[in-house]
């Protein structure tokens, strides 16, 4: 029974073995499956979450790339000096800005989890800002406006640059933590795979130790791949070029990237551990004073923190004027595990401001103050002299005899001098004047808390100084002098434009009476103040010159009789657009120029302006080239005054101008009034026969105001004879009027001359003069003035000399 027993108990053991250790087995191969099976999942959740991050750092890094291509392009830009050197940066910036669009949608359609979704989306949109202000900065510098975009640039761009690099500073520290607790989780499903595969016992360990090396080689392979993405992180900070610190949630430093290491003088082995006050040190740049550190707080940074113009101190204490942001690092729980602080040096950016600042209010040849900066200076000096009873001055000064310097030597010699008289009129000078350049050879000065006596010993003493001085060039000495207009300011002084326009006609008359004197403006003298209209008359007409601001108009001249026509005949008639864009007619501003001797400047760029317009409109085929009904060819008729008929050289300028414009013949009429041909009255013929010649017509204009004489029209050869308005008028009621003109209607026709009738204003004033016969009528019951055309067709460019 024992033996039974004994050899019944063999068996049962064996089968108690075999089943223990099947059970055994089966419970180590179900723990080895479940363990298996935990280490894949947790593997496959971490390869897929490589391969997110993968793509996620991937995306960054492409956008922080190509941001810092296009924040370089905008750099290069600014320094571009030509427009050509200009246009090659702006190609290489639009294709930059492809690269850099294409990296913002890569980034808005990257899948993200909801903790990395608000960084996402803060660094797409912050992305979209810094594009939008950058296309502005590239506009404004592609026009030139380069003030504007360094203003741009400092207080906008930089910001937004920082905010956009601080979101994706943020999402990459999302996905840091996001990798960390990845590493954890494997980590600890890796540990938990061991402990099931250990309770195996040594039954298992071969079996242990081939999964134990494949789940090795598996965590290795992991571990690499996210290395690499540390790696890669790390290079993506190396790259840029702002500097950036990471703290942890103490407030001590545990990261600085290259830039920050060269700026903060620290390592970031270093820094390390140490307080971020301790490393990072900024001051107030108005104040001076110390900063305080950063706080940690959920609470995003405030426009007034981050527009703080502060001053980095390095490790040596050396100071560098820094632009800076920073922002708390949150946990997917929103906890702070620290802050970021990312800053930019701005010391290159204000330094091409400042000199950009610069440029814009200075001139370039002298170095003086340019024009605007000059109304400015003025504009205060206005301000000062109402509000606190401050008595300035200025002067307004144009040389003498530039000219002949220009025409002899050239325009390099012409700069010289320039130069040379810019360093001798400064010693002249007082310390608190002003003495600008404000075109060409005028210059402008400002002289502060200074009385009218006292200034005019200064502007004295500037124009001996400049009489006595001799410019040498290539072995020829010249002089030259200055004529200086004074205008005192004061409390009654008006606006800028009226002070400077005030100065300018000063300084006209002062070379209208001789040169090389001072006009000093006395307003309480009955001979200045009398003319103060007419001298601002006189700037304007220069302003107009300078500034292209005539326009020629033309007013219709209709036939009588009632056969149709397609010629049609005009009158031109000019105007001035004065500084507030209004039109100004000729009638307010040509006594003035007639009196300071800008009429025939005036008349030279009408007629110029006009055979440029007929000669364009002859060529396009807008004034027909054949004719019909009367074979006769419409005309255009421009007036010519008897400081043009004196002129000896205005025969020569119209020679000139016709046989550079080839027009047709009869298409251009001259006007002159009877009164200029009566007293010019052998001037008047021989330039009228010698324009016959070259294909003009003549139109004796106002005939019966001066002393009428039928006899010298038979010397004279007259087309058109414009009866004047004052007849025209009052012909309907008054007999003698009527009387009047019937006899010059009669006797013209006798003469060979067709009639015109000024001044035709109603029905019945048309009435009559159809029913005397005249030929042609003009008036605004005719037609009204209108343009003569819209195009820039008008731009002073008439042959003055």
């Amino acid at each position: 029974m024992i033996s039974l027993n004994s050899s019944l108990a063999g068996p049962k053991s064996k089968y108690l073995l075999y089943a223990s250790f099947g059970l055994l087995l089966a419970a180590l191969t179900a723990l080895i499956a479940l363990g298996l099976a935990r280490i894949e999942s947790f593997n496959q959740q971490i390869h897929t979450l490589t391969e997110a991050q993968g793509r996620k750092i991937g995306t960054v890094s492409e956008l922080f790339l190509s941001n810092g291509q296009r924040s370089a392009l905008i750099d290069k830009l600014f320094g571009a000096e030509t427009g050509q050197a200009r246009k090659t940066v702006h190609e290489q910036y639009l294709r930059a800005i492809e690269a850099y669009a294409r990296a913002v949608e890569k980034l808005s359609a990257l899948q993200v989890d909801p903790s990395e979704r608000a960084a996402r989306d803060g660094a797409t949109a912050a992305a979209a800002r810094a594009r939008a202000i950058g296309e502005d900065i590239v506009g404004l510098l592609m026009k030139g406006e380069i003030a504007r975009a360094s203003e741009l640039n400092l207080t906008q761009a930089v910001l937004e640059d920082s905010r956009s690099q601080e979101t994706l500073y943020l999402l990459l520290e999302a996905n840091h933590a996001r990798t960390a607790e990845a590493i954890a989780a494997a980590n600890q499903g890796m540990r938990n795979g061991f402990l099931l595969i250990g309770a195996g016992g040594i039954l298992a360990l071969l079996a242990g130790i081939v999964i134990a090396m494949l789940v090795i080689r598996i965590v290795a392979a992991t571990e690499a791949k996210l290395e690499h993405e540390k790696e890669l992180a790390q290079v993506t900070l190396h790259s840029i070029v702002d500097g950036v610190i990471t703290t942890d949630a103490a407030g001590c430093v545990e990261y600085l990237n290259p830039v920050a290491e060269q700026y903060l003088g620290w390592t970031s082995a270093q820094a390390s551990g140490k307080p971020l006050s301790q490393i990072y040190r900024v001051l107030d740049e108005r104040s001076g004073k110390p900063i305080d550190p950063l706080p940690l707080t959920l609470a995003p940074a405030t426009s007034e923190t981050e527009l703080v113009a502060v001053r980095l101190v390095d490790r040596s204490g050396r100071e560098c004027p820094v632009r800076y942001s920073h922002a708390p690092i949150l946990g997917r729980d929103g906890t702070v595990h620290g802050m970021i602080v990312v800053f930019h040096d701005v010391s290159q950016l204000r330094a091409m401001s400042q000199q950009l600042l610069w440029q814009a209010s200075h001139d370039a040849l002298t170095g003086l103050v340019n024009r605007r900066e000059f109304e400015r200076r003025l504009t205060e000096l206005i301000e000062t002299a109402a509000t606190q009873r401050r008595e300035h001055a200025l002067l307004f000064m144009d040389l003498d005899n530039f000219k002949a310097v220009n025409d002899t030597c050239g325009h390099s010699a012409g700069d010289e001098l320039l130069r040379q008289l810019t360093a001798i009129m400064l010693t002249r000078m007082r310390g608190s004047d002003t003495l600008a350049r404000l075109g060409g050879d005028e210059f402008g000065a400002l002289l502060e808390s200074c009385p009218v006596d006292q200034a005019l010993r200064i502007a004295n003493g500037l124009r001996e100084t400049v009489r006595e001085f001799r410019f040498v060039w290539e072995g020829k000495t010249f002089s030259v002098g200055v004529s200086v207009g004074l205008v005192p300011i004061d409390a009654a002084s008006a606006d800028v434009n009226q002070v400077l326009a005030t100065a300018d006609a000063c300084c006209y008359d002062a070379k209208n009476r001789g040169r090389d004197r001072v006009q000093v403006y006395r307003p309480e003298e009955p001979s200045r103040s009398g003319r103060r209209e007419e001298l601002q008359l006189v700037s304007q007409i220069n302003r107009a010159f300078e500034l292209g601001k005539f326009r020629l108009y033309r007013q219709r001249i209709a036939p009588l009789d009632p056969a149709p026509r397609r010629e049609l005949h005009y009158e031109i008639l000019v105007r001035m657009l004065d500084r507030d864009g209004n039109l100004v007619p000729a009638t307010a501003f040509m006594p003035a120029a007639e009196r300071y001797n800008l009429l025939t400047s005036i008349e030279r760029w009408v007629v110029s302006s006009l055979v440029e317009f007929l000669h364009r409109q002859w060529t396009a085929g807008a004034i027909p080239h054949d004719l019909h009904g009367s074979g006769e060819r419409g005309f255009y008729s421009v007036n010519i005054s008897g400081a043009s008929i004196n002129d000896k050289s205005f025969p020569d300028f119209l020679r000139n101008l016709l046989t550079r414009y080839q027009l047709p013949s009869g298409l251009l009429c001259i006007e002159i009034t009877e009164t200029t041909a009566i007293s010019n009255l052998s001037k008047a013929a021989e330039l009228m026969h010698e324009l016959k010649g070259m294909g003009c017509r003549f139109a004796l204009d106002d005939f019966g105001t001066g002393m009428s004489s039928f006899a010298y029209l038979k010397y004279l050869p007259v087309d058109f004879l414009k009866i004047a308005g004052v007849f025209i008028k009052d012909m309907v009621t008054d007999p003698m009027d009527f009387a009047i003109v019937d006899s010059i209607n009669r006797i013209s026709h006798i003469l060979g001359m067709r009639t015109v009738a000024e001044s035709v204003e109603d029905a019945a004033t048309l009435a009559r003069i159809t029913e005397l016969g005249l030929d042609y009528a003009q008036g605004y019951y005719i037609a009204e003035p209108e343009a003569l055309e819209a195009e820039p067709a008008q731009q002073q460019t008439a042959l003055f000399a």
